[in-house]
């Protein structure tokens, strides 16, 4: 009998906890600590909860949800501190966070993973092991996200089995007026780029309909002038005019998250290497 596992409860976090939290994660890595330390604070608390022996705060994990998206969440900061590892813990967490997630007519769920490797051992090996045992599938892979020869794996989870959308599911085309605005770097990154875009529903007088190539490579200069090293972008697969601009100024697609938005309504990922200018 695992006396440990029969003690703990697994509750809501509380601002409390914080502090036990943060520290839980940066004994783990210091990057992800700083990124979890500015989310928390920044957007709450909220479907977040810690895992506890009596007062000891042992574990956390956490979910939220995806703005403009129908139920869709991604699985937040889901972490145990060293000596609780191997008890079954982490399954356990997951499990409940999850069984809320159904309750509350969650229709899928995304996980991030890296690659990252540290004397040779892929630190987040076990995680992405727990992910696939639940039923997590792996949707795509970003190369050199993180950094050079640190990647992400995305992984998607279906709360009901039968809800995955077929490919020949048609989703109205739109084609709003898209302009990009800003660029920022990527949290938990080095070096890797996005650009801030907005959407206007329909075009001024004698403005183009869309960004085009000219508009990319401005935002592709300025990264480069910040010292970046790759473009990351994503955009609904129903804006049909997205793809000329990118192709034409060596944006290379990655993959899609599917149903991401709402059912047959994905996300689709490109990249950009400036190294290859």
């Amino acid at each position: 009998m695992n006396q440990l596992a029969d003690r703990c409860v697994l509750r809501s976090m509380y601002k409390s906890d914080l502090h036990s939290v943060l520290e839980i994660i940066y004994q783990h890595d210091d990057d992800d600590g700083e990124a979890a330390e500015e989310e928390l604070n920044d957007l709450g608390l909220e479907g977040h909860h810690v895992i506890v022996d009596g007062d000891t705060v042992l574990g956390a994990t956490g979910y939220r949800p995806v703005e403009g998206c129908d139920q869709t969440y991604y699985l937040s900061w889901t972490y145990l501190t060293e000596s609780a590892r191997g008890q079954g813990l982490g399954k356990r967490m997951l499990r409940e966070a999850m069984d809320e997630l159904a309750n509350q007519g969650a229709r899928k769920i995304f996980v991030k993973v890296s690659d990252y490797q540290e004397d040779g051992v892929n630190i987040y090996g076990s995680a992405l092991a727990m992910y696939k045992s639940f039923g997590f599938k792996e949707e795509l892979i970003s190369q050199d996200f993180y950094d050079e020869g640190e990647s992400q794996t995305i992984l998607g989870y279906y709360f009901d089995a039968g809800s995955e959308s077929d490919d020949d599911l048609q989703v109205q085309e739109e084609k709003p007026v898209i302009r990009f605005n800003g660029l920022f770097e990527i949290a938990e990154t080095e070096g890797a780029y996005s650009f801030a875009w907005t959407v206007e529903k329909t075009k001024g007088f004698l403005n183009k309909r869309n960004f085009d190539a000219q508009d990319v490579q401005v935002g592709l200069d300025a990264v480069r002038d910040e010292g970046g090293r790759k473009v990351f972008l994503t955009f609904p697969s129903n804006l049909v005019l997205i793809h000329r601009p990118l192709q034409a100024t060596g944006f290379k697609y990655v993959g899609r998250l599917k149903d991401y938005y709402e059912a047959g309504l994905h996300e689709l990922h490109f990249s950009h290497d400036l190294s290859s200018w």
